[in-house]
């Protein structure tokens, strides 16, 4: 009897080695989604970046695209007024009046929309120098967070070995029928193979338990288990 509630005494120590090095590997297991959801974010402010550029290079395009058509109106301009020299006919004179006002016109507009694609430039170029500087930093950020995800992990994994060592020196204490029990019974059940009796109810599923089987193991003269779970009950 003695040494039946002095094994599960033991076994209890056992399992909440147990349950540390489950809650441990848990926390590691995060790691790899924790860095993964960091890259992802980190992409996405890449992406915002990309899209800054691209709209600079854009912007740019265009306003090459109105330089060479303000070229060509001032280039149109001069060559109808050198015509305007040679021609004869007084309907030929007034036709290239005409394209000459109409030329000056679009170079008139085309001035004005160069003028206002020049300051969205230089407000683009602006904002790229802001945004890089921030996503410089930001990827700072980011990559430290993600070595002290990977550091934790690290540590965490000697915290591990350190508890599965202790563990191993601890069962040997625990007889080995009664090991073997607890060792089969706490597969699946989240590493849990032994439940304190709380109140009148399994401290591993919560279900109600039958009288006989509480005042069992408040004798603990014998392997005691709940109906419902399994589990080793244990009246402390």
């Amino acid at each position: 009897m003695e040494d039946l509630k002095q094994d599960l005494e033991l076994l209890f120590e056992l399992q909440n080695y147990d349950i540390k090095i489950s809650d441990v590997n848990k926390q590691i297991s995060l790691a790899p989604s924790s860095i993964e959801q960091k890259n992802i974010i980190l992409e996405d402010k890449k992406a915002e970046l990309s899209e800054e550029k691209k709209k600079y290079v854009d912007l740019v395009s265009l306003k090459k695209e109105k330089e060479s058509l303000l070229a060509d109106k001032e280039k149109a301009i001069e060559k109808h007024s050198m015509e305007l020299n040679t021609v004869k006919s007084n309907d030929t004179y007034k036709a290239l009046l005409l394209e000459i006002e109409k030329a000056k016109a679009d170079k008139n507009i085309l001035e004005d929309e160069l003028l206002a694609l020049m300051e969205k430039v230089d407000e683009e170029s602006a904002k790229i120098k802001t945004v890089e500087n921030e996503f410089q930093k930001f990827e700072e950020n980011i990559k430290k967070e993600i070595t002290d995800i990977k550091n934790n992990a690290n540590k965490l994994k000697e915290e591990a070995i350190a508890l599965e060592n202790k563990r191993e020196e601890h069962k040997l204490k625990v007889s080995k029928s009664v090991l073997s029990h607890y060792e089969r019974l706490k597969e699946g059940r989240d590493g849990r193979g032994l439940a304190i009796v709380d109140g009148e109810s399994c401290g591993g599923c919560g279900m109600v338990l039958r009288t006989q089987l509480i005042n069992q193991a408040l004798k603990g003269q014998e392997l005691v288990f709940c109906d419902n779970c399994s589990r080793i009950l244990f009246k402390k």
